[in-house]
């Protein structure tokens, strides 16, 4: 095979990164192909306000085989808010995706990286890879020539939760009452999330102009009040405009037994298992924040969404917390679908001494419906 050309993606590269996103799904049991249309650059604008995607084909030809997203957002590190990196998106077409060959690709990958990390926009990145991934792992902290350094930071459970009866309302404390996002509750929101993210790390840090972009609106938003104050939040985001999830098959058992288990579906003891080549309806619990972590506000908050989202036909809906979150569990009674991810600190020589000051007893909060 030819050696791989990595270089920054113009606006006429959009359709072969659409193809390579939509030909090219995450293998398992169920194959999903996560794609980005009608324009990949406007779906990938959302990872953060300053943004540059790589792309990468072999030498001598046009067609692209790789692409990696490069992208900075204003967040809370160590309660103050820094401009951090993150990087995404790294994909390469399987028939490349293999050993020596792959290696030496990612590392003209990682090269581009590297000088594009030397306008000095940020001291270092975030990184996320499928825990179960043991050979990218491996080749991440590998030290290979041109390869950053990547230290395992954190956990992240992601979860995918199948709505299929309605559950009956919650009840928030006497002094709370629970009500949807107006308007007039927008500068209130915005404090609720900086103030609860200023004391956890990696939470993006929000403007009302920054905030409600991207299909997002306060109505969308699920509060609880303290007279007219939030004080916690949790947001129905729909994506399916710019981002999309596609079942491209199925394998094993789950491939002989689908019909089966669909019929088991409506008894809630498994989520529906559509056609290949179907589009799953899904949306984000997004943009939490809860005072004092108090799991009560957050179960109300929660079981509110839930029964949305049911209402209005989506498939599933996911949240993603850390490990060390203290809300996990009420999540967890709701037995959904569960990946974990490890979460890697990513830079070079000049961003190690600012990896080495996060502090990392505060519990990581970062937004899964933006990476």
């Amino acid at each position: 095979m030819s050696p791989l050309v990595f270089e920054l993606a113009t606006e006429g590269d959009d359709p072969g990164l659409r193809r390579l996103l939509r030909e090219n799904p995450m293998q398992g049991s169920i194959s999903l192909s996560f794609e980005r249309e009608p324009n990949y650059f406007n779906a990938a604008a959302i990872e953060g306000p300053f943004h540059q995607t790589l792309v990468a084909c072999e030498s001598g030809t046009t067609e692209i085989i790789g692409v990696g997203n490069r992208s900075l957002r204003p967040m809370f590190v160590n309660g103050t808010v820094q401009e951090i990196g993150y990087m995404s998106q790294l994909r390469i077409h399987p028939k490349y995706g293999k050993g020596l060959y792959l290696a030496r690709g990612l590392a003209q990958g990682f090269k581009l990286y590297h000088d594009l990390h030397k306008d000095g926009r940020t001291p270092f990145y975030l990184m996320s890879v499928i825990e179960d991934n043991l050979p990218a792992r491996r080749l991440l902290t590998s030290g290979l020539p041109q390869y950053p350094h990547a230290q395992e930071y954190a956990r992240m459970f992601t979860y995918a939760i199948y709505p299929v009866w309605r559950r009956h309302s919650l009840p928030l404390p006497r002094s709370l009452r629970l009500v949807r996002g107006i308007d007039k509750y927008a500068r209130e929101i915005v404090d609720c999330l900086n103030r609860n993210g200023a004391r956890k790390q990696f939470a993006p840090y929000w403007t009302c102009d920054s905030l409600f972009a991207f299909n997002l609106t306060p109505s969308d938003f699920f509060l609880a009040l303290d007279a007219e104050r939030v004080v916690g939040c949790i947001a129905c985001w729909d994506q399916n405009a710019f981002k999309q999830t596609v079942v491209r098959s199925y394998s094993g058992g789950i491939a002989r037994w689908r019909k089966l288990l669909n019929a088991f579906s409506r008894f809630g003891s498994w989520p529906y298992l559509p056609e290949p080549n179907t589009l799953l309806r899904h949306s984000y619990a997004g943009h939490l924040a809860i005072d004092h972590d108090d799991p009560i506000m957050f179960a109300v908050l929660l079981r509110a969404l839930y029964n949305h989202t049911l209402e209005h036909g989506y498939s599933y809906f996911m949240i993603g917390l850390a490990e060390s979150n203290p809300l996990r569990s009420v999540v967890e009674a709701y037995r959904p679908f569960t990946y974990i991810s490890q979460l890697y600190l990513v830079t070079w020589e000049d961003g190690l001494d600012a990896i080495a000051k996060v502090d990392r007893h505060q519990i990581p909060a970062l937004e899964i419906a933006m990476l």
